[in-house]
This record gives structure tokens, sequence and C-alpha cells, in this order.
């Protein structure tokens, strides 16, 4: 998924109502802190503030999941994950959201449908991680579903590819610290090791982690793939 870089792109699978309403509401309620971002400068982040920024994300997130071409890939969010996020702003369970910077200033958006895969080969859940870059922001969502015949020990137990996250991404859901620094210390640049690419290709992974166990097999790891 990819929206192309183009400040006018129109998304036709939201209803004039939850645009110009609750949708309104949420992107304005943001905007000063996002434009402080968006123009690089340098903001503290309390609680709130915080779990503000989340929950646009996790819409932006979900409208994004929307476009996808549906006969070939399923959308991830479900109804209700959708009904809750518009009466009450909830972002969904097993949801983690990481902010950065960017050197570069862009527009774009970018989606992993991703498949957890038990040691067995059976796929015991799904993930979709959306990576957001606006200006000099970078927004990476993450969020999981398991099958109601596993259970999940930690959602943080899914790991991406090794990196140097803790420094180059801020994670701002589920709440960690009352208060946060924007930039992080690392930024993310146009190319090399450190490019945007790497945050977007950042959960292409197939290595064993330890996020799902069987119900009646506690403690077993699981396997995480890209679908």
């Amino acid at each position: 998924m990819e929206i192309r870089n183009d400040p006018e792109q129109k998304i036709d699978t939201v209803c004039g109502k939850c645009n110009n309403e609750w949708m309104s509401v949420l992107e304005q309620r943001n905007l000063p802190l996002i434009s402080c971002l968006l123009q690089d400068i340098a903001t503290p982040l309390d609680a709130e503030q915080q779990t503000s920024l989340s929950a646009w994300a996790a819409k932006t997130a979900m409208v994004l999941d929307s476009v996808k071409d549906q006969t070939t890939n399923p959308l991830f969010y479900e109804k209700a994950e959708c009904v809750n996020m518009r009466a009450s702003r909830v972002i969904p369970d097993r949801t983690r959201v990481w902010i950065g910077r960017c050197s570069i200033s862009g527009l774009g958006a970018y989606g992993t449908d991703l498949g957890i895969v038990a040691p067995d080969s059976r796929r015991v859940g799904m993930g979709m991680a959306t990576t957001i870059v606006a200006d000099h922001l970078a927004v990476q969502v993450l969020a999981v579903h398991i099958y109601p015949e596993y259970t999940v020990e930690k959602a943080e137990d899914i790991q991406p590819k090794p990196g140097d996250w803790a420094n180059m991404l801020v994670p701002i859901w589920p709440i960690g610290r009352h208060s946060v620094m924007w930039p992080p210390q690392t930024t993310f640049t146009g190319g090399g090791p450190r490019s945007i690419a790497t945050l977007m290709d950042r959960w292409r992974i197939g290595k064993a982690v330890r996020a799902v166990s069987p119900k009646h097999s506690p403690g077993e790891g699981s396997d995480r793939s890209e679908k």
C-alpha cells in the first residue's frame, strides 16, 4: 500500500459525516502538535498528547487499510475496531505506535501485512505495520490480531529486524513515560543504512519470536513472517 507524494490525494472510503465530524475534530485536536513536528521543531509530548497523536495515527492506519485492493488483500482492521475508534477514539488492543524524524521532507504512506506463524507452520495471527511520512515526521503503527484459539503472552515480544530503533524512534503507545521528547537521537535519512526505507522494511522478517503460545502449550515460541 502506498500513497503518492500528493497533498491533495483523496480517499473515497470515508463518508462525509465521519470526515467532517469526528475525524475533523481529531485532526484539529492534533493539528498544533503535528504542525510543530512537521516543521521540524523539537517538541515534548506529555501523556495526553501521546495518546491523542496515537489515536490519530491509528485512525490514519485504518483509513489507509481501507484503500487496499480487497479482492486480493482483505482488510486488516475489524469493523468493531473501526466503530470503537469512531465512537470513543479507542486504539485497538495490541497496537504499538512510534514516531521518528526524517532528514528529508516528504509525504507518503506504506503498509506491510504480516502473518504470525507457529513453529508447526500454523498461522496463529495477523499483523499490519503502517508507516506514515509527512514532512519531517515519521510515524509507524503496528497492530496485531491473534486468532481466538491462541493467547498472547506479550505483544511487545514481537520484535522487528535488528537496528538502532531505540535511538531512531520514540515509542508513544502504549504510554511508557509521562513525557517524551521529539525528535529522537538519530534521524532517518534519504538513503544508506538509516534511510526511511529501513523503517518501512522494519517488520519484513521471518525469525522466531516469543509472541504467541497455543493455549495448551504455554511458553512455546512462535515464528513471525511476512504474509
